[in-house]
């Protein structure tokens, strides 16, 4: 399939957000070339996705065609699990007139943790389920999974990156509602993948109450770092008290830069991770939802991702940065700040006691 064709990707693009929401500009600019076996365009202005069904798709990212057919609307769907329905979600509905919110399971005394997924990927796949089975197995935990798979399903990629805003502020107001309808004592921790990572990162800018923790897991690079779109269009650490973001395809589909309070580069937090196979475009997918793997092994594992502060990964790599280790992952350290690294195995489980080396 060969990728769209388009114009230098210079000057402004304007692109409309998702149920009518707000138009704003988006600067193209020059972008550095990137060495790839596709060309030099290959990272700039397209890259290769892998869906969650093995489907290839072609991402482009520097133009949209010139017309908006085609285009899917929807809207998120919010759904809770506890320990009290395990099995059966129940579907939440904020009543936007007054802000409140009833829910027959939430328990205001527990927890909030908050899961999303990407681009074209809703809450049936089966990291998000299993993130979610495990949090309840170690903690009585409201859990609630943010499906924005109508609008993520959009396979013009543009699109869905914009609504990661909408999909944001509506979390936003879902959390708003708990707290004008319960005396919620509890931390929200909000968890998201690839583009749902900017979801949950201006679900936290919107809220009015600072969220406590957000975890990126592989945020999405293109339109958020590829331009460098800033603070108000893409996660970084202004979003939530601790912002902890896990590197696993840097510099391709994933943020490479650092944008957290604790950022976390397992094998250089680059394409290929260990035991991804096969072409650019699968071990990029493959490293891409890798982040998700880490995180959900991280919940409870006898053997626990130790990461250590250094000043890059080559330094760190001929083992110069051995003192004071860090846990990535779920159980991090919310008063942890910096950048750490680590390597991991081709499989899971993936961590590595400290005591077999590297």
């Amino acid at each position: 399939m060969a990728p769209y064709r388009h114009q230098p990707h210079q000057g402004l693009i304007y692109l409309r957000l998702c149920n009518n929401q707000k138009y704003f500009s988006v600067v193209c600019s020059t972008l550095m070339i990137c060495e790839a076996d596709y060309g030099p365009d290959y990272g700039n202005e397209w890259l290769y996705f892998v869906d969650d069904n093995g489907t290839t798709h072609v991402m482009n990212f520097s133009s949209l065609p010139p017309e908006s057919r085609g285009l899917i609307y929807g809207k998120p769907h919010f759904y809770l699990y506890t320990r009290q329905n395990l099995n059966e979600a129940e579907e939440l509905f904020v009543n936007y007139q007054n802000d409140h919110i009833n829910s027959t399971y939430f328990n205001e005394s527990n927890d909030v943790k908050a899961i999303t997924h990407g681009w074209l990927s809703n809450t049936r796949t089966s990291w998000v389920q299993n993130i979610k089975d495990r949090l309840l197995q170690v903690a009585d935990l409201n859990v609630i999974l943010v499906d924005w798979g109508d609008l993520a399903a959009n396979p013009l990629y543009p699109w869905p990156a914009l609504c990661t805003r909408y999909v944001g502020r509506r979390l936003s107001k879902l959390l708003e509602a708990f707290r004008n309808s319960y005396q919620v004592r509890s931390s929200t921790h909000l968890i998201g993948h690839s583009l749902g990572a900017h979801v949950m990162g201006y679900a936290g800018m919107f809220s009015k109450e600072q969220v406590f923790r957000i975890t990126g897991l592989d945020p999405a690079r293109p339109l958020f770092e590829l331009p460098n779109m800033g603070p108000n269009f893409s996660l970084d650490k202004s979003d939530a008290n601790f912002v902890d973001i896990i590197h696993t395809c840097g510099g391709s589909l994933g943020y490479e830069n650092s944008h957290g309070h604790a950022d976390f580069y397992p094998n250089e937090g680059q394409s290929v991770q260990p035991g991804c196979k096969g072409s650019m475009r699968y071990t990029d997918s493959c490293s891409h939802g890798r982040a998700c793997e880490f995180f959900y092994e991280s919940i409870h594992s006898g053997i626990k991702f130790n990461s250590y502060p250094c000043e890059n990964w080559e330094r760190f790599d001929r083992s110069e940065c051995r003192t004071n280790p860090t846990l990535m992952g779920y159980p991090a350290d919310v008063e942890t700040f910096g950048d750490f690294f680590l390597h991991t195995k081709n499989e899971s489980i993936y961590a590595i006691d400290d005591d077999e080396g590297s």
